[in-house]
C-alpha cells in the first residue's frame, strides 16, 4: 500500500531518483570504457573516461550512506519497456516513482556531458 506523505522534501525524492540514475551511469561508462579499449582509442580518453567513473562510484556511496542515516530506503526496482518502476520507503511511508526511459536518457547524457566538460 503507498501513502502520500507530506514529509517528503524535493531533496529525498532527489536521491531516491540518484539511487536509480547512478548505477546506470555507471553501466554506460563500463561499457564505453570496455568499447574504446577494445577500439584501440587513446589511452586518455579511457584513463578520462575512468576519473569520471571513480567520481560516479563515490558520489554513489556518498548518497547510499546518506540515504540510510535519512530512513530513506529502496525496497523495489523493475524495468520496464517504457520506464523503471521504483518502490520505495522514506520515513516510514512506502512511495513509488516512475522513470520513463526517455527522461532516465537525457538526465544521463546530461550528466556526462556536465562531468566531461562538453557542451550539448
Amino acid at each position: 500500500m503507498t501513502s502520500a506523505s507530506p514529509i517528503q522534501t524535493e531533496e529525498e525524492l532527489l536521491s531516491v531518483k540518484d539511487c536509480i540514475l547512478l548505477p546506470i551511469l555507471l553501466d554506460v561508462l563500463e561499457r564505453d570504457i570496455r568499447s574504446m579499449k577494445h577500439t584501440g582509442v587513446s589511452d586518455y580518453y579511457v584513463f578520462h573516461l575512468q576519473t569520471v567513473q571513480q567520481m560516479t562510484f563515490a558520489k554513489l556511496a556518498e548518497l547510499k550512506r546518506s540515504c540510510r542515516a535519512r530512513g530513506i530506503a529502496i525496497l523495489e526496482t523493475r524495468r520496464q519497456k517504457h520506464s523503471i518502476l521504483i518502490h520505495y520507503r522514506c520515513h516510514g511511508y512506502q512511495h513509488d516513482m516512475e522513470l520513463m526511459w526517455d527522461y532516465v536518457r537525457a538526465d544521463i547524457q546530461i550528466r556526462l556531458a556536465e562531468m566531461l566538460q562538453v557542451q550539448l
